[in-house]
């Protein structure tokens, strides 16, 4: 892309220390975000995908210092945010805000809606009392609620609602980017519709950036423009959304798409089984971290060495030894 990215990782980590004993010392950590790079850019809708324990949720709160980083810089709009003290950061999240994956959750149950969706614009400082309320007027209408819902709890709303409600709350203070984890996947398929078109119709009316957090390929071949593919905090693969369904070229990639349903069952793939599941990485484990359930690895390199993530064609970036060698079919 020719244009500057709005928000740019380089070389991001975020461990967590693993505790044991009855002093509970420190006896280990885990790589939840390991050594993570890549770029954003305006008005696109970026898809972080992998299983329960990938590192995706993590690292997109890591990306707005819900988390604070191990190692590693995140710049928005130029400016790295790990420089910033708290207060600063804080500020700085009036520009990046997030949708949280349970609505049930991530509304205050005491709070009337009207309070909810006005609480980022009394905590920055933003506008009167009277300016205040017309906007949250404004928002609750641009998700498509009645304002008689302003004088309402969140226990009075279906799970759908409830996260049109957080979703006017992240719109308060007119972010540039939303980071949405798993926005949908506590809802149920007719209501997971009718969000994902509101996310469509919000991004192309308001021109926002998405950082899309899914375990759900339809969804994101339906939203995003971009996917990266995480596997025990690495990206093992990046490319453009019709890229990844139509010529996947990482193992990992290949097993997650041939799990994914075809509406014509003449186009549906052989479903590539993986074995066991993702845990968490030996450290003393030196190869590819996806080598003990990769059906391709069949190379020493692979066990022994870590492949980096490489651009093999424009735009396209794959971390896998067997790419290099043309050792397995590419989708």
């Amino acid at each position: 892309m020719n244009q500057e990215p709005l928000l740019e990782v380089q070389h991001l980590s975020k461990y967590f220390p693993l505790r044991g004993g009855l002093f509970q010392r420190p006896v280990g950590e885990v790589r939840a975000v390991d050594d993570v790079s890549f770029a954003v850019y305006p008005g696109e809708a970026l898809g972080l995908v992998g299983e329960s324990g990938s590192g995706k949720t993590t690292l997109g709160k890591t990306v707005l210092r819900l988390l604070e980083p191990t190692a590693g810089h995140i710049f928005f709009q130029g400016e790295d945010l790990c420089a910033l003290p708290a207060r600063e950061m804080q500020r700085r999240r009036a520009h990046m805000q997030m949708v949280f994956q349970n609505p049930y959750s991530s509304l205050n149950p005491r709070m009337k809606v009207k309070d909810i969706v006005a609480e980022p614009l009394v905590i920055h400082g933003r506008l009167g009392s009277s300016a205040r309320y017309q906007r949250v007027r404004e928002l609750i209408r641009l998700v498509g609620l009645d304002e008689a819902h302003l004088y309402r709890y969140p226990h009075e709303f279906s799970g759908g609602q409830r996260q049109r409600i957080g979703i006017a709350r992240a719109l308060a203070l007119e972010p540039r980017m939303l980071v949405l984890d798993e926005p949908t996947s506590a809802l149920d398929v007719s209501v997971q519709a009718q969000i994902l078109n509101l996310l469509v119709e919000l991004q192309a009316q308001l021109g926002l950036t998405y950082l899309f957090v899914s375990h759900d390929l339809g969804v994101i071949r339906y939203i995003c423009d971009r996917v990266a593919l995480m596997y025990l905090g690495r990206i093992v693969e990046l490319a453009p959304v019709e890229v990844i369904f139509e010529r996947p070229l990482h193992p990992y990639t290949q097993a997650l798409r041939s799990a994914m349903p075809e509406p014509d069952p003449d186009a549906q793939d052989e479903e590539i089984l993986l074995e066991g599941e993702i845990g968490i990485l030996d450290p003393g484990f030196t190869g590819c971290r996806f080598a003990p359930r990769c059906p391709a690895a069949k190379i020493d390199r692979c066990q022994a060495e870590e492949p980096p993530l490489q651009e093999v064609a424009p735009g396209h970036w794959v971390a896998c030894h067997l790419v290099e060698r043309g050792a397995f079919r590419t989708g």
